[in-house]
């Protein structure tokens, strides 16, 4: 997913409280199982802005498909 500043891609990231490490032009983590919790929270929460809980749905559909046990992925911002 991409967002237009860094700003709006961290505030994202930091509602939804996944831990990330910035990489220059975007933010990259693993994801845990345990982290569902935190996802359906983002997406459950009716102050949640759009981008959030669409954020929050990707993350938990790569959680879904990915077969591994850490599923690696990057939020980019500045597109």
């Amino acid at each position: 997913m991409t967002f237009s500043s860094l700003d709006d891609a961290e505030s994202a990231l930091d509602w939804i409280g996944v831990d990330f490490t910035e990489t220059g032009t975007g933010f990259e983590g693993a994801l845990a199982d345990d982290e569902r919790d935190l996802l359906a929270a983002a997406i459950e929460d009716p102050d949640s802005p759009g981008p959030v809980r669409d954020l929050a749905r990707a993350l938990g559909r790569l959680l879904d498909e990915q077969g591994e046990a850490s599923p690696r992925w990057r939020v980019d911002f500045g597109a």
